[in-house]
């Protein structure tokens, strides 16, 4: 190569790497909380680490285009990279300061600040590349919109749940991604995704017989990136067999966007914008560890409280994880309070208790999310101390469509070894017929509670900064929840 095209690839290269490396800063900096959380949760046994997998699966899948790409025509248009670029990172800001604080409470199920940050991928390389360098690599765009965990987690749930199936659940993305990285034709594209899903399948059995115990971060990285890695070196080394290995053999290109003064700027005040935009509070329900508290003991009806009936529901373990439990208790009260019913009737009410061996296994899946419920609509929360450092929600949930209401207290805890979720639902009709909110298998229906919720927006969304409270979403039987509350969490703390 002589000396003139050899200083210019050099050149273009260090430019490339310089502005990679300038949109890795801006978005770790613009999402540090995010990443910061994303990291401590994956840490602490969290499926959200599926993200970090996705990062150099998407990497893999880029440089194999870039690999096999042509020459292409010298065309370029910096007034509609400005306009295109600008539009994303503008709706990396709505989505971050809009809409993430407005569904806080299904923040551990959407994760919208991750939708944020791929707005801001993309606009932060549209200006810095140009639309058409950027649009080039849309396979590998679209596998990185994977970061919406939404579709991963229903595969996981549907899979089973465990973490063995996280594992089996990421495999499809790198199957994806070696197709983009291998994909010369149709034909080693599928070859390319065939072979990362048998074996990635066959690591992930192989780590459910030696090592059982792994973590799921571990099933998820393992297979999927020794997959992809395998067969892209595999079918690299079959397509330059006889010829040179280097990477790219072909005379490389000059930038389009050749000035990016301007662009730098810009991506640095997105990200500076988007980086004083915190996380709200409220999303991350604690799950403090109670001294004195054993939940493998199990839990006992309180004094002055009978037991009517009890389910444990066999799939919570597809939702919630390997371990976990879901059971229904519906108990009565034995006295009749005047303060309770004006008709002096004896008050039932439903205790749900979903139990897994960490909170992110249950905070996963909203609460309101796991019933079945037509219309719902939540009121604003109200926050209950019941003593022992717990910290309890109040809220009345409202089924639009059937005309149904319930004043609904939860808490979560957690004894060093077990994190629970405890649910306790009253209905504001009193009769002995009254229904309660059922939870419910579906995966499909859950989604479609999401969906409701998301489309419905101010009509559902919960607001734990709300100052004023409609009649009908006034907690009716606060007084009845708050006692039974403290009952169980002195019965839970207190055991001889």
């Amino acid at each position: 190569m002589p000396a003139e095209t050899a200083g210019h690839a050099r050149g273009t290269l260090i430019r490339i790497s310089l502005r990679l490396l300038l949109i890795a800063i801006a978005a770790g900096v613009a999402f540090w909380d995010t990443w910061g959380r994303l990291w401590h949760d994956t840490h602490t046994g969290s499926g959200i680490g599926f993200v970090f997998v996705l990062l150099p699966l998407a990497a893999l899948a880029a440089a194999g285009a870039t690999v096999r790409r042509g020459f292409e025509l010298p065309i370029h248009d910096r007034q509609t990279d400005i306009i295109v670029g600008l539009m994303a990172l503008g709706a990396a800001i709505a989505v971050q300061g809009l809409l993430m604080p407005r569904y806080r409470y299904l923040y551990e199920m959407l994760h919208l600040d991750l939708l944020a940050a791929w707005l801001f991928l993309v606009g932060a390389c549209v200006l810095l590349f140009g639309l058409r360098p950027t649009t080039r690599f849309w396979p590998a765009w679209l596998l990185l919109l994977g970061f919406f965990p939404v579709p991963y987690r229903i595969l996981r749930t549907a899979l089973g749940g465990g973490n063995a199936e996280a594992g089996l659940a990421l495999l499809p993305y790198a199957a994806f991604a070696a197709a983009i990285a291998v994909g010369r034709t149709k034909t080693r594209a599928a070859i390319g995704a065939v072979g990362t899903l048998l074996i990635g399948t066959a690591v992930v059995f192989g780590m459910r017989m030696y090592w059982p115990q792994a973590p799921v971060f571990a099933y998820q990285a393992i297979p999927s990136l020794v997959a992809v890695a395998v067969v892209c070196l595999a079918m690299y080394f079959h397509v330059r067999q006889g010829g040179s290995l280097k990477p790219i053999d072909r005379p490389i290109e000059q930038l389009k966007a050749t000035q990016v003064v301007s662009a730098v700027i810009t991506v640095a005040l997105a990200a500076s914008a988007i980086a004083f935009i915190r996380i709200p509070g409220g999303y991350d329900r604690d799950f403090p560890l109670i001294p004195g508290l054993d939940l493998a003991s199990g839990h006992t009806v309180p004094r002055g409280w009978t037991l009517l009936a009890e389910r444990e529901y066999p799939w919570a373990s597809r939702y919630f994880g390997d371990g976990s439990t879901l059971t229904r208790e519906l108990i009565r009260s034995e006295q009749r309070n005047l303060d309770w019913d004006k008709e002096l009737r004896r008050r039932r009410v439903v205790v749900d208790i979903a139990a897994a061996s960490t909170g992110y296994d249950i905070d996963r899946l909203p609460e309101f999310v796991l019933y079945r419920l037509s219309q719902p609509r939540i009121g604003p929360a109200t926050w209950i101390d019941l003593g022992h450092g717990v910290l309890a929600r109040l809220n009345t949930v409202l089924d639009d469509r059937r005309l149904l209401s319930w004043t609904w207290l939860s808490w979560n805890w957690r004894d060093g070894h077990r994190a629970e979720r405890v649910s306790l639902i009253a209905a504001d009709n009193h009769l002995s017929e009254a229904e309660f909110p059922q939870p419910q298998p579906s995966t499909i229906g859950i989604f479609d509670n999401v969906i409701n919720t998301f489309f419905r927006g101010n009509a559902v969304v919960l607001d734990s900064d709300a100052d004023v409270v409609d009649a009908d979403t006034a907690p009716k039987d606060q007084p009845l929840l708050i006692e039974l509350g403290k009952q169980i969490v002195e019965a839970g703390t207190t055991r001889p």
